[in-house]
């Protein structure tokens, strides 16, 4: 059956509001460097960056009828993302995050507020919609998103899931994961409860020795990112080790939540592991020279310059920089 998606994205969003200042302030004032809001939420932008990158995405998701309503709706479409499936609940609030970068230490702090939208649920899930997708992409799981797995799983299709932290809805479901990515958190988490110590420095061997245990509960495919250090794999009896990318960083919120998008849709355009994951760090790279997690999201053409040449041509990363900061 032909698919009408490539990747169906099931969570709930947000809105971002990215603030820009040299220090965490410490005064009664402080001077903002630059401001603007962006769509945010783990999936949702890993699906923004997923049509940026040329494939058929889609989100279902909840949320409220207020104004970050109506801009996650605006920010999903400016990104070619597929809003038909999109839950508008009225009454309520959606999530909301307030992502402050700190210039002198190149580090950041995200203080949120949760919406009062509830998460997707079985009676929300279209099968028909479903099936037409070719891969699942989730950040936690409920009993709406394990009927939404058993219906792609059924039509052949592939979940992926972005583990970014140590929580009972991932490491409870594994058997529902094809595609696992975790972050260094997610790893961190994982070491204590399989009672290694987390202040001893693992060898490569020993990291890849954790990642078997995860692929041992279902996942193909099981990667892990390591920010500046790179990211880790395994799928089959193969392992690989990609270093990190040299790029000027400006902010690396979001960079996690791209790298699964870009490595989901290069996984479906027939890359090989190793490919994918390179493909993906060089999305992961050039998003983090802008601020925010969408405004420096390439597109394939920008992604294929930098990753024969090095270089960064920012022509259309400058107008999305443009178009995130005139607001709404």
């Amino acid at each position: 059956m032909e698919k009408k998606y490539d990747i169906i994205g099931l969570a709930t969003p947000g809105q971002d509001l990215v603030i820009e200042l040299e220090k965490m302030p410490r005064e009664v004032s402080s001077k903002m460097y630059d401001c603007c809001f962006q769509g945010g939420g783990w999936v949702a932008t890993a699906l923004c960056a997923a049509g940026n990158l040329g494939m058929r995405a889609s989100f279902c998701g909840v949320v409220g009828d207020d104004v970050f309503g109506r801009m996650i709706a605006e920010d999903f479409k400016y990104n070619n993302v597929d809003t038909s499936h999109l839950i508008v609940e009225k009454g309520k609030r959606s999530n909301f995050c307030l992502c402050i970068t700190e210039r002198a230490e190149k580090s950041k702090m995200l203080i949120s507020r949760p919406g009062e939208c509830r998460e997707v649920e079985p009676d929300d899930i279209d099968e028909e919609y479903i099936r037409s997708a070719r891969m699942l992409h989730v950040g936690f799981v409920n009993e709406g998103i394990r009927k939404a797995a058993d219906i792609i799983h059924a039509a052949d299709g592939k979940v992926s899931v972005d583990a970014a932290y140590y929580k009972p809805y991932v490491y409870e479901n594994y058997d529902i994961f094809d595609i696992f990515i975790g972050s260094e958190y997610y790893f961190n988490g994982l070491l204590e409860e399989l009672g290694i110590d987390v202040s001893k420095p693992l060898s490569d061997k020993e990291k890849f020795e954790v990642m078997r245990y995860v692929q041992s509960k279902g996942p193909e495919i099981v990667i892990f990112t390591f920010g500046a250090d790179g990211c880790m794999g395994i799928y089959g009896d193969s392992t690989f080790s990609l270093p990190a990318m040299d790029v000027p960083i400006v902010d690396t919120t979001g960079a996690g939540d791209v790298f699964h998008g870009a490595f989901d849709a290069a996984y479906l355009n027939g890359l090989d592991i190793v490919s994918a994951a390179k493909y993906a760090t060089g999305v992961s790279s050039i998003k983090c020279t802008q601020m925010g997690g969408r405004a420096g999201i390439p597109d394939s053409e920008t992604l294929e310059i930098f990753l024969k040449t090095g270089e960064i041509d920012y022509e259309k990363i400058n107008r999305r920089v443009e178009h995130y900061k005139r607001g709404v």
